[in-house]
């Protein structure tokens, strides 16, 4: 078994280690994925202030037909095609950092590669999560070892911030846009994959509010947010989008009534930008066309959402849920969003800021479905949650 550890402490750090793997995979067979751990950067006696940022790390166990050298060549070349800075002082921040810690049963010293890494006993992060991958290391320590934080990169999960008065679930909790703010930051950092913003309600029997009303609510939390955090927007207005694409780092446009204009789905296009288009009811065929028009608009990141609790019944929630590999047929990736929804009533008589103990069983049957994101709003309790399973499964 070949072990490679991945770490990344500048700019959005779960982003480059998904990166860093999805190019691994092109030479390395992995056949088992640690989860991640927050850990202090170290550093030598004397290193500037400004290196003391908290690293992400992960292991990944596999085998590939490289040789330890080539598979070094090929690491080399992707930290560089991520972003990292070659040339920067060996200790200091990087954007990516990926390491052969063994490779089989090999020893090799050269002045390019020694294995085992010679880091091995100065970093007890690499101990655990060597013992946590199921190689021992005869190390007793290890049983105490301490992480900062703990996390997971599958499955990807966009995080509910609605900043309205009136949600169904969180409606006021972020109105204010300094608490809006500090929950979008806490959120990113707490491995978001994206923060989704909503300046409208669309609970049952919502009053409409306008357009220039979203971006009212919008413009000071976007002027006062990082640019670094990846941010999805849920709106069907076009002035607010092109708003957003505007004053924003906007990855996802959730458009829940598939109202954009063409001149905004070209903008997207031409940007980049993932679109989620939903099914509101239950004709499957309206949803395949939505799929098409978006395509044929020059939009190559579609994602579809079932549209858990719009225009259906519970028991028609319930039936989709029980039935969404079905969607994978239309090619695209899938989100739910199925966080504190009412059909969970069927089930449970708890309200709605109570439900996350049910939105967290459907979300682990959905993950096991290999459904690509999951739009929630309590995000620690998934992390939690996701990291213990991933550790368990091992």
């Amino acid at each position: 078994m070949i072990y490679l550890a991945l770490g990344s402490n500048l700019g959005n750090r779960f982003e480059h280690l998904r990166r860093a793997i999805e190019e691994l995979k092109q030479v390395f067979r992995m056949e088992k994925i640690s989860h991640v751990i927050e850990t202090e950067a170290l550093l030598l006696p004397g290193s500037p202030d400004s290196w003391n940022i908290p690293y992400l790390n992960m292991m990944l166990a596999g085998d590939t037909d490289l040789s330890s050298h080539e598979l070094l060549r090929f690491i080399k070349c992707t930290e560089e095609k991520l972003g990292r800075d070659m040339q920067a002082s060996r200790w200091s921040p990087r954007i990516i950092d990926i390491d052969i810690v063994l490779y089989h049963d090999q020893h090799l010293v050269t002045d390019e590669l020694t294995i085992p890494h010679t880091q091995i006993e100065n970093r007890d992060f690499w101990k655990y999560l060597l013992e946590i991958l199921g190689y021992p290391t005869n190390d007793p320590t290890v049983n105490d070892y301490r992480a900062m934080n703990y996390f997971v990169l599958d499955p990807k999960i966009i995080k509910i911030t609605n900043i309205t008065p009136d949600s169904f679930s969180d409606g006021g909790k972020f109105f204010d846009p300094a608490d809006a703010i500090e929950e979008i930051e806490k959120s990113y950092r707490n491995g978001a994959a994206y923060v989704e913003l909503g300046a409208q309600s669309t609970r049952p029997e919502y009053v409409e509010v306008s357009a220039q009303e979203e971006i009212r609510r919008l413009e000071p939390v976007l002027a006062n947010v990082s640019h670094e955090i990846p941010l999805a927007i849920d709106t069907y207005f076009d002035e607010v989008v092109n708003f957003c694409l505007d004053h924003s780092n906007i990855k996802i446009v959730n458009d829940i009534k598939f109202n954009l204009s063409d001149r905004t789905l070209k903008r997207l296009a031409d940007n980049g930008i993932k679109i989620v288009t939903m099914l509101d009811g239950m004709d499957f065929s309206h949803l395949q066309n939505q799929v098409d028009y978006l395509k044929k608009c020059g939009l190559q990141h579609v994602i579809v959402d079932p549209g858990i609790g719009f225009g259906k019944t519970k028991f028609e929630n319930l039936t989709i849920l029980k039935n969404v590999e079905k969607i994978k047929s239309l090619g695209c990736e899938i989100l739910i969003g199925h966080s504190r929804k009412s059909f969970f009533s069927l089930i449970s008589n708890q309200k709605a800021t109570d439900r996350d103990i049910e939105t967290l069983a459907v979300s682990d049957i959905m993950q096991n479905f290999g459904i690509d994101y999951l739009r929630i709003h309590n995000l620690e309790y998934h992390m939690k949650f996701f990291t213990t399973k991933a550790v368990i499964q091992l």
